[in-house]
C-alpha cells in the first residue's frame, strides 16, 4: 500500500508542480479558477493508486474503507508535498504573495503559511470525497468484469 501510494503521490506532486509553474510563468497565476484543474490531476492520481492496489489485493474489493485510506494516503503525500511547495514558493516569491494579498477578501490575513493551509484544506477535502467516489467506481467495474 506504502509503495503505491508514494508512488502516484509524487505523480499527483509533480502534476500540481508542473501546473502551477507552467500557469505562472505564462501570467495566468492570478486566474485562481485555473487551479480546477489541479482536480484533473489529483482525482487521476487517486484512481490509478486505488486501481492498482484493487488489482494486487482482489480481496479488497468492495472493502470501501481500504479503496478511500489507499486513495487518501496518495493524497497525503502529493497534497502535503503540493503544501510545502507553496509555503516555500510564496515565502519567497514576495511580489507574487502580495498580489495573493490584494486580490482575496482576507488578503489582510494572509501569509505564506494561512495560504498553505487553504491548499492544504482544499486538498483534504478533494481527497476524501474524491477518494470515496473513485472506490465506488472502480469496486463496481471491478465487480462487472
Amino acid at each position: 500500500m506504502k509503495k503505491i501510494a508514494i508512488k502516484y503521490g509524487l505523480w499527483m506532486f509533480a502534476g500540481f508542480v508542473a501546473f502551477f509553474l507552467t500557469m505562472h510563468l505564462l501570467g495566468l497565476s492570478h486566474r485562481y479558477f485555473f487551479r480546477i484543474f489541479n482536480g484533473v490531476f489529483h482525482i487521476a492520481a487517486i484512481y490509478y493508486a486505488i486501481r492498482e492496489y484493487r488489482k494486487q489485493n482482489e480481496d479488497s474489493i468492495n472493502n470501501y474503507v481500504s479503496g478511500v485510506a489507499m486513495g487518501v494516503y496518495t493524497s497525503a503525500v502529493g497534497v502535503l508535498g503540493f503544501t510545502i511547495f507553496m509555503l516555500l514558493y510564496l515565502a519567497f516569491d514576495t511580489g507574487f504573495m502580495e498580489h495573493l494579498r490584494a486580490a482575496m477578501p482576507i488578503g489582510e490575513y494572509l501569509n505564506p503559511i494561512t495560504a498553505s493551509l487553504f491548499i492544504l484544506t482544499e486538498g483534504i477535502v478533494v481527497s476524501l470525497i474524491g477518494s470515496y467516489l473513485v472506490t465506488r467506481v472502480i469496486d463496481m467495474n471491478l465487480a462487472n468484469a
